[in-house]
């Protein structure tokens, strides 16, 4: 086998393959502009009358950012079209990264950078994909031709050249089976690199039933995941059963819609609608909230609108400027035990930096300041109060290896001042738990503790000294093929000042190989409340979990932290 360094003709062949296998996967940036490519192929051969150079057997393209395989390469300088050809001895496989492509034909113009692959089946980000024909295009005759309804919005690391990809008949799954658990069957899937996975109007099968027809668009982010709208349920012993929706409605270049929002069984509808919307300069977006939130405290629902900006810089910096009206703020004083607000805000800034150190397991730490100005709701009109803090917070879970017991811990300061320095209030909290298993049986146990000093003038911004132990167990169900899990877990809080279990959590998980269900029942004993929801998550996808989950907040301070 002859391995060639290209020039001449032969090396317009290899950058034309190049920029194919870019535009099908992964674009390149400016920085990662191939210097250098090699052909690797068993003849390669250009004949100068008709403009035609041929590589065949055994073809392998590679530079640093892409490899390419095929049995065959032709390239025609007199159009500019490349083509490469699969046979019994293999198909055309493209790599970019971790992602991976395959086909049976591929033909691409250097011209008009347009390109086709033919049956193509393949692996990008987490999901694995299979169809038909695969069309590639530049942004403009995308939206030309009504690939796309306008252009995305494009970023500074988007690539100048940058394609879309139209895929015909696939099917899209996270399950590496022969005969995937779940699966979503579309006549059409449009990929913007980087950016979004847009699967048109797909039917949603588990094993071999189709269970329904989405309604909408469905959008797989291919940066921070974050779904697109599905159902979940819920039980609350203040509003009964519920059925809602979860997930996010894209826009275009209108922005997104968030969208939350549950029926109850009590005759009630609860909903959290949140619209945003980049502007100016990339990173910074405005947003508009409106929460139709029930507070069990003073037995009412009503709409709670917000409304501002936020600012999130490349280097982790994030800034947040906003306005609200009847904003609910749940706050745990102790365990089981929550209270309600209603508070005003007009307007509130907060500054919050990137972790530092977070990729050391012994520890990383961030700050943050908040300005704001506050009314409480207390049933009479209250005073505009002025506060400001200061915080820091740190985390860790190092490494030990094998030995029997994995700790963690954390600890967080965070210093308030009211109205020009009248009061004020310290919190220092630290927590400390250790991870260990007797066989099956895994423990964790963590022990919580708050210092609190001074006082405000905010009826929902008052902390008190706190003291908790939690416990949790969970163990292995017998249950189910060798490829699921069932796991069992129950979680005590004990509260060492008053002296009694504050709140009991008890969750069953199934684990299906890709898809992993959690059912979870909340006993607040303390508040004598009981809360329940049932979530799924992809397990390529831990992160984003469709459904209720539980949202004490635990630390018991306002939930902005």
């Amino acid at each position: 086998m002859n391995k060639i360094f290209l020039d001449g003709p032969i090396k317009v062949i290899m950058l034309g393959l190049i920029f194919t296998c870019a535009f099908l996967l992964t674009p390149l940036s400016a920085e990662e502009t191939p210097d250098e490519v090699h052909i690797d192929a068993d003849s390669v051969v250009y004949q100068e009358n008709t403009g035609i150079a041929t590589a065949d057997g055994n073809v392998k393209v590679r530079n640093k950012t892409m490899r390419m395989f095929a049995p065959h390469v032709e390239y025609n300088s007199n159009n500019q079209l490349v083509e490469a050809f699969s046979d019994q001895r293999g198909k055309v496989t493209l790599f970019s990264g971790p992602d991976k492509l395959t086909g049976e034909h591929l033909t691409y113009s250097l011209e008009t950078r347009r390109g086709l692959l033919t049956d193509a089946s393949g692996k990008m980000d987490a999901l694995y994909l299979q169809g038909g024909n695969v069309k590639v295009m530049p942004v403009d005759d995308a939206v030309k031709f009504g690939v796309l309804k306008s252009r995305p919005k494009k970023s500074k690391k988007d690539a100048e050249d940058e394609q879309i990809t139209e895929w015909l008949n696939v099917t899209t799954t996270t399950c590496d089976f022969e005969k995937p658990h779940y699966r979503l069957k579309s006549k059409k899937v449009v990929i913007i690199p980087n950016k979004k996975m847009i699967i048109r109007r797909p039917r949603i099968y588990i094993g071999e039933k189709c269970i329904f027809t989405y309604p909408f668009d469905y959008v797989a982010k291919l940066g921070p995941k974050e779904q697109s709208l599905l159902p979940y349920f819920s039980y609350d012993s203040n509003k009964g059963m519920g059925g809602g929706l979860k997930g996010y409605i894209e826009l275009g270049n209108f922005g997104e819609l968030n969208v939350n929002a549950i029926y109850w069984s009590n005759d009630m509808l609860e909903a959290r609608l949140r619209y945003s919307r980049e502007i100016l300069s990339e990173g910074l977006s405005v947003f508009l909230e409106s929460d139709r939130i029930y507070d069990s405290d003073s037995d009412e629902i009503m709409w709670r609108p917000k409304w501002g900006l936020e600012y999130n810089a490349p280097n982790g910096w994030r800034a947040i400027l906003y306005q609200a009206q009847r904003e609910l703020i749940e706050t745990e004083m102790r365990p089981g035990l929550e209270q309600r607000f209603n508070v005003w805000t007009d307007p509130e800034f907060g500054v919050y930096s990137p972790w530092y150190g977070k990729d050391s397991n012994w520890g990383k730490i961030r700050f943050f300041g908040i300005y704001g100005r506050y009314q409480d709701n207390l049933g009479i009109v209250m005073p505009w109060r002025e506060r400001i803090l200061f915080g820091t917070e740190m985390t860790g879970s190092p490494d030990v290896g094998d030995f029997f017991f994995k700790p963690f811990y954390g600890a967080r300061y965070v210093y308030h001042t009211y109205e020009g320095g009248d009061q004020t209030q310290d919190l220092i909290d630290g927590w400390f738990g250790v991870r260990w298993n007797i066989g099956s049986l895994n423990f964790s146990s963590m022990y919580f503790r708050r210092w609190a000093e001074g006082s405000s003038p905010l009826a929902w911004d008052r902390y008190a000294d706190n003291e908790n132990f939690y416990q949790t167990v969970s163990f292995p169900l017998p249950f189910g093929a060798s490829w699921e899990k069932w796991t069992f877990s129950v979680t005590a809080t004990y509260d060492n000042i008053s002296q009694e279990i504050g709140s009991m959590y008890y969750s069953v998980n199934y684990n299906k190989h890709c898809i992993t269900w959690h059912l979870w029942i909340s006993d607040n004993k303390a508040g004598d409340e009981i809360k329940a929801g049932l979530f799924f998550f992809i397990n390529a996808y831990p992160d984003v979990k469709i459904g209720i989950q539980s949202e004490t907040n635990s630390e018991a301070t306002k939930k902005s932290f």
